[in-house]
């Protein structure tokens, strides 16, 4: 059920990087029809792609593939499209139903992702909101409070944002790290 919320905001994202900076100068004039064609220019995330989680001090390898929209998880990394590596505890407290790490605070310092294509690491960024997006669906909210009609926004909201910070986190390691390369 929060990938119907966690799905949309990171297709917008991966929508949002496949534009060229020429067209990103541009869009306010882009026609509406001209807008969908280029949303729809990228494919569902969590369709078809395999996450690869690795352990970088006990070498424990698990895959999570997404095949035609079902799960499956193996215990090695099978042709993953995105690589996942950080310590195990790190991990362990990532994917953790109640999740104490915050993701975008140990990327880059205490974790690290890689793949060969950039819309498939922002899919891969995205399915590491999931665990703490999962947390504030299962806090809920209280069916006689007047928030609870805004429920969905506010899941909305927390998916837009922790997958927003994740990726401008993303954005400022590989900018920083194309720096380095070019000292």
């Amino acid at each position: 059920m929060l990938m119907e919320y966690l799905g949309p905001v990171v297709d917008g994202c991966r929508a949002a990087l496949n534009v060229s900076i020429e067209k990103a100068q541009t869009l306010h004039k882009m026609t509406e029809e001209e807008f969908e064609q280029h949303m729809s220019s990228v494919s569902n995330s969590f369709e078809d792609i395999t996450i690869c989680l690795k352990t970088s001090d006990t070498n424990d390898e698990y895959s999570i593939v997404f095949d035609r929209g079902k799960t499956s998880v193996f215990d090695e990394c099978i042709e993953p499209d995105v690589v996942i590596v950080g310590e195990n505890n790190t991990l362990i407290a990532i994917c953790d139903s109640d999740p104490k790490i915050i993701p975008y605070e140990v990327l880059g310092k205490r974790m690290e992702i890689s793949g060969n294509d950039n819309l498939d690491i922002v899919e891969g960024l995205g399915f590491l909101c999931y665990p703490s997006l999962l947390r504030v669906a299962e806090s809920g909210v209280d069916p006689s409070s007047l928030l609870s009609e805004d429920a969905d926004s506010v899941i909305m909201a927390t998916a837009s944002d922790l997958v927003v910070k994740m990726i401008r986190k993303w954005i400022d390691i590989s900018l920083s790290v194309s720096n380095n390369d070019l000292d």
